[in-house]
Formats: structure tokens, sequence, C-alpha cells
């Protein structure tokens, strides 16, 4: 016997439309329906960027207070923008790792757990915006050399590690402020000229 299904009735860019859900749904908030409308029937060519309720634009993530979806209207972008406006937080976050760096190295003896804590946060944003782009790379438009800058990231990030896991912090920390620092301002010139690719992209006319 087939699933009974539930019919999820909402304005999408202004037209009314149906979706289908499993009744497993039934209990799901109105926050949960609008993400899997998102990645079910959306993604990856559109993406939400707010809904509208009675005239007022509200975060996707502020809608549970609404009985009725018939009542929202989902506006949405190009899935592009969204990845543009990540890597444009990536490049902002990479641009302020050049003091990061030079706070953890003057830490790094004489405050090791404030340095080594800094340091954690610093590999956990770098890792953040490599995977905007990898995550990103169904939707933005191709850009030669994305797989080679980010290899050129990972080795730095690999041989930091290694040094770090066998005790030779010394040469780890040379790594960090000369091959790793390098590799890190080479990464945030390269989004920079995704980012502006992006851009100059030629527009949805959704």
């Amino acid at each position: 016997m087939s699933q009974e299904r539930r019919r999820l009735r909402i304005k999408v860019d202004g037209k009314p439309l149906e979706f289908e859900v499993g009744k497993e749904f039934d209990n799901t908030p109105n926050t949960g329906l609008l993400r899997l409308i998102e990645y079910r029937y959306l993604y990856p060519e559109r993406s939400i960027k707010y809904v509208e309720f009675k005239g007022e634009k509200l975060h996707p993530s502020k809608v549970d207070f609404i009985k009725e979806l018939e009542e929202l209207n989902i506006v949405t972008e190009p899935s592009a923008n969204m990845v543009r406006k990540q890597l444009e937080l990536s490049v902002l976050a990479l641009e302020g790792m050049a003091n990061a760096i030079e706070q953890i190295a003057s830490d790094w003896q004489e405050r090791p757990e404030l340095a080594k804590l800094m340091l954690h946060n610093l590999l956990d944003s770098l890792d953040w915006s490599v995977k905007v782009v990898e995550n990103g790379s169904r939707i933005i438009p191709i850009v030669d050399g994305i797989e080679e800058e980010i290899a050129k990231l990972e080795d730095a990030v690999f041989k930091l590690d290694d040094l770090m896991y066998e005790g030779r912090e010394e040469e780890a920390l040379q790594v960090l402020t000369g091959e790793l620092k390098q590799a890190i301002e080479r990464w945030r010139d390269f989004l920079g000229k995704v980012v502006k690719f992006i851009r100059e992209a030629p527009k949805d006319t959704h």
C-alpha cells in the first residue's frame, strides 16, 4: 500500500504551488518544512532569500509561529548568490588570519594553551572556507584551479598537523608562520577572484 502523502500549499515568488511530503512530516515545524521544500524542489538552481508574511520580510528560521503555510510567500534567489555571500564572508575571515597567526606566534611560548586554542579556531575557519567551495561546486561557475588551490592549502595544513602530533612544535610554528600563512594568503586571493567571477557571471532571469 502506498504511503499517504501530505500536500503543502505555499507561494514561491508569488506563484501558488503545491508540494507533496510524507505523513512523517506532520509534526515538522515550518522552519523544517521550508528547508525541505528548498532542498527537494528549489535546490540547486534556487535558494530561499527570505519569506514574506502579510507584507513583512522574515528570516526562514522565524516562521514557526505561523499556523498556515499558505499565508507565506517564499522569495528565492539564484543559489549562486547564497554561495557568493558565504565566499565573501570567507574572504573577510581569511583577511584577518594574518593578524591571528602573528598573535598565535607571539603567544606560542608564553601562553601555549591560548595559542593552541586560537590555532584550532583558525584551522576550523579555514576548513569552513574550503567546505563552502566544495559544497557550492554544483552551483558556482566553474573556475579553473579550484582543486589545485585546495590541495596546496590542505598540504600545508596536513604538514602542520603532523608536526603538532609528533610534538615538534617549533617546526610546526615555522610552518604556520611561513608555508601555511602563504597558502592562506593565496587562498584568500583566489577566493576573491572567484567572488568577482560570480558577480560578473550572467545573471539568472528566473
